[in-house]
């Protein structure tokens, strides 16, 4: 235990906390580059699959980035607090650079309101969700590495577990995600229109 912990506190903030999110970042920032550029591919079967493939690892990388993030931030010596934020950072420079796309054409206020966007609400809610079953699995793991007699399943981590699988039903299963969108529109006539 003690060289597990040893090795924890060395580690600094940049191995901790930035490089888990920059790789998250750069798959994100490459898969976004692709997709983007794939309809210069002069060969139509060639130019479907890269932007799908590009589009399907963009997904993944804005939905499931805590999976990677969390971990990796844990067993450099991250906490709670740290691997959290190392988590949210991918997807909030994917709600940054939303925003700019969006205040192109949209008004401050309008701009602004796009942050409720369900997608962005479920990319959120996903996150912490995956961020406590990664919390899971990492106690189970640090248990097995150190013997140490440990609680692997504590309520919080649960709460946050129930929590994200209830709203992600409520904003994307619940008769197809729409009713979540017709309230957000609803919400938006009535402050813009």
């Amino acid at each position: 235990m003690n060289q597990v912990n040893t090795a924890i506190q060395k580690t600094s903030y940049t191995r901790r906390i930035v490089m888990p999110a920059a790789v998250v970042l750069v798959v994100m920032a490459l898969s976004f580059i692709v997709y983007g550029s794939a309809w210069r591919i002069d060969s139509y079967a060639l130019h479907r699959f890269v932007s799908h493939l590009s589009a399907v690892v963009l997904f993944i990388s804005i939905g499931f980035g805590p999976l990677l993030v969390y971990p990796v931030a844990y067993f450099r010596g991250a906490g709670v607090g740290e691997r959290i934020y190392a988590s949210l950072i991918p997807p909030i420079i994917w709600l940054v650079k939303e925003l700019i796309r969006v205040s192109e054409f949209f008004t401050f206020g309008e701009t602004m309101y796009f942050i409720f966007n369900p997608l962005n609400i479920m990319i959120f809610i996903g996150a912490f969700g995956l961020m406590a079953l990664s919390e899971l699995f990492c106690r189970r793991s640090m248990k097995k590495r150190t013997g140490k007699p440990e609680k692997v399943i504590t309520v919080l981590p649960v709460f946050a577990i129930c929590t994200a699988i209830a709203g992600l039903y409520i904003f994307m299963i619940w008769g197809g995600g729409v009713h979540m969108f017709y309230i957000y529109m609803k919400v938006y006539k009535a402050l813009f229109i």
